[in-house]
């Protein structure tokens, strides 16, 4: 894969901002500041793309201090945007590998929302990164049901690369921002018709908080992935730190549905932004015939329709086109969600020897991504990475 120098794009003007943020910014009115570790969760609340991604309380949990930068973007002396990194330093080359998942955030509470706030952005962290700091820096834009492609364009116009495309890029996402009898008109017949069956077996859901809740969220969450035999390399190891936030909006919500007073089914949700986010779901043996799945995510979608910050319900993906998630994802957002490709990572470097060591790098970890799954079904089920 070929890395444009990002040299060639020194001569290129920063985009003007719309009306709805700061008019007519420049490369000269824009700034770069690092924030310090206890400031950013309060900065990143005041943007509506706010994800788990993005914050120091999620990060912090697996990486070293010295492995995180937090990067606040200014226009006119207004907050703009900004972006949580993670650095990898390459043994031997003396090379950093610099990456963002699902960054950067950019569109302000109560502000108009506009393709060149976003490019601003991006710019201003790639000048720091790449000009100043002359590291590799990799970017995963992050799938928006409101923008579609429009943060993979932008990164492609600053000189990004897109790297290999997955292999099942279907990310579904379900409107909340509804009635609760709209939400239930929208699903597609088959999801209705389980629904009722669900709610005929006697299931109740409930919000679950504090110790005992998390308890019996991992503890649903555990005895799947030894009944399945699944290789868990979710960050649910995080799950615990992020409850334990003093700002209450960070803290994931976790959902139990259980029937006659035992567990069948939960859900940890993640709602710190406009789209709230399923993290992390599992179910008992008995889930399957009593639907349990069903009645769960229609108490988290009536829930999330009650916040009125927000819109979106992102539900991930599904594997392949022809597995049954697939079919029940596609049957709960019905016809007014989005199903959207995720674009693969889009990666740029400051110079011809970064861009070599970061392709070496990448394609090390893309060999590791291949035959990891394959390795790991030889292994014991492993909990958390």
């Amino acid at each position: 894969m070929l890395h444009r120098d990002l040299a060639l794009e020194t001569e290129s003007r920063a985009p003007s901002m719309a009306a709805g943020g700061v008019c007519a910014a420049t490369r000269a009115d824009v700034r770069v500041e690092d924030v310090a570790a206890e400031d950013w969760d309060r900065l990143v609340l005041g943007f509506d793309d706010a994800v788990q991604e993005q914050l120091q309380s999620f990060n912090e949990v697996r990486r070293a201090p010295e492995q995180l930068r937090r990067l606040a973007v200014y226009a006119n002396g207004e907050l703009v945007g900004g972006a949580f990194l993670r650095l990898v330093k390459v043994p031997v080359f003396g090379c950093t590998i610099t990456s963002t998942r699902w960054g950067p955030v950019w569109r302000r509470n109560g502000k108009a929302v506009t393709p060149e706030t976003l490019e601003l952005v991006l710019r201003a962290v790639t000048d720091d990164v790449c000009r100043r700091k002359k590291e590799y820096l990799m970017i995963m834009p992050r799938p928006d049901p409101d923008l579609g492609d429009a943060p993979a364009a932008a990164l492609e116009r600053i000189g990004f690369q897109g790297m290999a495309p997955f292999s099942n890029p279907l990310r579904y996402f379900a409107r909340v921002d509804l009635d609760p009898e709209a939400l239930r008109a929208n699903f597609s017949q088959k999801w209705r018709y389980n629904l009722k069956k669900a709610e005929a077996a006697g299931l109740q859901t409930e919000l679950v908080e504090g110790e005992a809740g998390l308890n019996e969220v991992l503890g649903l969450y555990h005895e799947m992935l030894a009944r399945k035999k699944f290789v868990d390399y979710s960050p649910i190891d995080t799950l615990a730190h992020r409850l334990a936030s003093p700002l209450e909006r960070l803290r994931p919500r976790m959902f139990v549905t259980r029937k006659d007073g035992v567990p069948l089914a939960m859900a940890v949700v993640d709602c710190c932004g406009d789209t709230a986010a399923f993290l992390y779901g599992a179910t008992a043996d008995d889930a399957l015939p009593t639907r349990a799945g069903y009645a769960l995510q229609w108490a988290v979608l009536c829930h999330l329709s009650r916040d009125p910050a927000m819109r979106w319900y992102a539900l991930g993906g599904a594997g392949s086109a022809t597995c049954p998630l697939h079919q029940f994802k596609r049957g709960l957002v019905g016809k007014t969600g989005v199903i959207l490709h995720e674009r693969p990572a889009h990666v740029i470097a400051s110079g011809k020897y970064a861009a070599v060591v970061g392709r070496l790098v990448m394609a090390v970890r893309d060999v590791r991504d291949r035959l990891r799954e394959p390795l790991a079904q030889m292994l014991p089920v492993r909990f958390g990475r």
